[in-house]
């Protein structure tokens, strides 16, 4: 069966080879795509993988994990990254895109400050982050759909929510990481309450019918 047609909701694959997502770290320093970026996805869809699934992109620069990390921030990295859609269709390929917040987890050398759930050393980093207020909460999760909208925009097929590998969603929904008192923490009702705020946003925006994908 791996090389039979596949199905994720309306999304139609050729085969069920799929290209998890890896850090492909071939973005210049303002986030926008090289080309080797370009050339990397052209030659997966000439390969025949039946979904390309890009490395994470950060939603907001304050999410930016690490250095050579593409954007999808704003509305001008729209022109570079509907290229990469149609190098992967001009081959017969699908392409999902992987948006994330790095939280807690952004690399000092791209971010001096960093924001988090709560406040407290980072295992992975040993920095301490800025405990998130309400209102920046919100805006993240705007952001996570804003980003998926411009996955949609520049003719991807399909958006993936990063929420694994102790980035932000996961930040929050582990009781390590997320020590809030308030509707954001505490039971797992209130840790999971983020990711499924970012979910009904990113559905919200890119319709019914779109994949997304966590």
């Amino acid at each position: 069966m791996l090389f039979t047609p596949g199905k994720i909701g309306t999304l139609q694959l050729a085969n069920r080879l799929v290209r998890s997502a890896t850090a492909e770290r071939m973005a210049n320093d303002q986030g926008y795509p090289l080309p080797t970026l370009t050339e990397l996805y052209h030659q997966l869809a000439s390969g025949g993988v039946g979904l390309i699934i890009t490395g994470h992109m950060f939603i907001n620069p304050s999410g930016n994990c690490h250095a050579e990390m593409t954007g999808i921030s704003n509305d001008d990295y729209l022109s570079s990254l509907t290229q990469l859609a149609e190098v992967v269709h001009n081959k017969g390929g699908k392409i999902a895109v992987q948006i994330n917040h790095g939280g807690a987890n952004c690399a000092e050398d791209v971010l001096k400050e960093v924001i988090a759930p709560s406040a407290g050393i980072s295992a992975v980093t040993s920095r301490e982050p800025l405990k998130m207020t309400p209102d920046q909460i919100q805006q993240t999760i705007d952001d996570f759909a804003s980003a998926a909208f411009r996955v949609q925009q520049a003719g991807f097929d399909a958006v993936q929510i990063h929420s694994a590998h102790g980035y932000l969603n996961s930040q929050f929904l582990s009781p390590l990481t997320n020590k809030r008192q308030d509707k954001w923490g505490g039971s797992l009702q209130n840790r999971s309450r983020f990711l499924k705020e970012v979910c009904r946003a990113v559905r919200n925006q890119v319709g019914e019918d779109f994949p997304v994908l966590i």
